[in-house]
């Protein structure tokens, strides 16, 4: 991940090597085949993980090296005899100004300490409401809601928290939600023939809050869709669709300011799937 949209002009730049996480999956499900009717409801629990992750920034180091270089230079007059903060104790400054070359020092040993640390992420827990009836010959409506815990959640990086705190002073996630994302899906779906299939849907997503992270600059959404399939035999099919979003509203914000208002933003999106049945 690169810093130019999350901390301007800095450098900022973060590695995380892979990790696994296990979490578990229940779910139930009513049916009668007669009137095509499937009813399903099911839990995704959260997920923990442990990332090893290592941060440098060449530009903050040099920041910090311009602010403390009066500093600096009396340890090095010191000949070894005093610490960086023993002098900064000594200097006839504000309190708070010392503190602040404190903490500067200590963000400077340790962007330029290469060793990982451990970034903890959680996914967050789910549900999933489906349902589908039939409504006449060889056609079905459907529907699904879906509810995500995203409220509260966020990524706290050790060395990114700690530029924020010196920058801002306020330490700041790198990813921020507050409010839980709710989403629902409803269409019509019908059979042709015996090779050809297709639907129609439409969509409404809520977000997780405003303002949101460059990383993310949107507020939900509104969709419509259109899918098709062709089954050439019994056992094979090809299928593929194609949705247009309308992208929610969304003020980005960075370091504890706002960097970039986000309107009337729209997509598209599609996908092909291929497929033999056993």
């Amino acid at each position: 991940m690169r810093g130019n949209l999350t901390l301007s002009s800095i450098g900022y730049n973060s590695t995380f090597k892979r990790d696994e996480g296990y979490g578990w999956l229940a779910g139930a499900a009513f049916q009668i085949p007669e009137i095509a009717l499937k009813v399903s409801l099911t839990y995704r629990s959260e997920i923990d993980h442990e990332l090893d992750t290592t941060e440098n920034s060449n530009l903050v180091v040099g920041v910090i090296n311009n602010q403390v270089a009066t500093i600096d230079g009396l340890v090095a007059l010191a000949n070894g005899t005093l610490t960086f903060e023993q002098v900064v104790s000594s200097l006839p400054i504000s309190a708070e100004d010392k503190a602040q070359a404190l903490a500067a020092n200590s963000l400077r040993n340790k962007l330029l300490n290469s060793d990982s640390e451990k970034t903890k992420i959680s996914t967050p827990q789910s549900v999933n409401l489906d349902f589908q009836t039939g409504i006449m010959a060889n056609t079905v409506a459907f529907a699904n809601v879906r509810w995500v815990e995203w409220g509260g959640y966020g990524i706290d990086i050790d060395k990114f928290g700690s530029i924020t705190q010196l920058l801002s002073g306020q330490r700041q996630n790198i990813i921020d939600y507050d409010k839980d994302q709710w989403s629902a899906t409803v269409g019509v779906g019908r059979k042709i023939n015996e090779k050809w299939g297709g639907a129609i849907s439409a969509g409404w997503d809520s977000g997780a809050g405003n303002p949101v992270t460059a990383l993310g600059p949107t507020e939900g959404y509104w969709n419509v869709g259109l899918s098709a399939q062709f089954s050439p035999t019994p056992a094979t099919f090809i299928g593929g669709g194609v949705k247009y979003f309308w992208l929610g509203d969304a003020e980005a914000r960075s370091v504890g300011k706002y960097v970039g208002n986000f309107e009337d933003n729209n997509a598209w999106a599609y996908g092909l799937k291929m497929g033999y049945r056993f």
